[in-house]
């Protein structure tokens, strides 16, 4: 978990652990998962400042990715994905990302999935599913780990830990 203020570095650190597990080989494939305004600008700072090129997974772009794949899932053509929550967190969809999904999963705004609400319960469904592998990796970034809620904060921390879950 990184808890951070807003705009102090929250994706270079989250890239510079990406990078340095792929340069030592334990990384081979991963998923930026993030609300669909910050997909470009995942994109653009992993290019920029890590060498690595990343493609962008939302309604939008899902049936030109589809075209280019010629067998499997993305999840198996693609080696680095940026995928939109709000896409990936449906039922139509999240099963064959929690079946296909990498080993290592940096999740953006980490906050918004833990907490009761519109639409957070799917997305704290979707990463629950996810955590359940004990070979995967989470990393979680958020600017507010605690804001008041304290079910919202132990969900949050329930995905690193099981033993923090209400």
């Amino acid at each position: 978990l990184i808890a951070d203020d807003v705009g102090v570095g929250k994706t270079i650190e989250a890239g510079l652990i990406l990078r340095e597990l792929m340069d030592r080989g334990e990384v081979s494939k991963a998923a930026v998962l993030c609300p669909p305004h910050l997909c470009d600008q995942w994109r653009s700072e992993l290019r920029e400042h890590f060498n690595i090129e990343a493609s962008i997974l939302t309604p939008q772009t899902v049936r030109a990715l589809e075209r280019s794949v010629p067998s499997g899932t993305l999840f198996d053509f693609y080696k680095f994905v940026i995928v939109s929550l709000d896409y990936i967190k449906s039922d139509e969809h999240r099963l064959n990302f929690i079946s296909a999904a990498p080993d290592f999963i940096i999740v953006d705004e980490a906050h918004t999935c833990a907490s009761a609400g519109s639409g957070r319960q799917q997305r704290f469904s979707l990463l629950s599913e996810l955590a359940k592998k004990e070979s995967r990796s989470l990393l979680l970034l958020t600017a507010t780990p605690h804001s008041g809620n304290e079910k919202g904060f132990y969900n949050l921390l329930s995905l690193l830990n099981p033993k923090f879950k209400l």
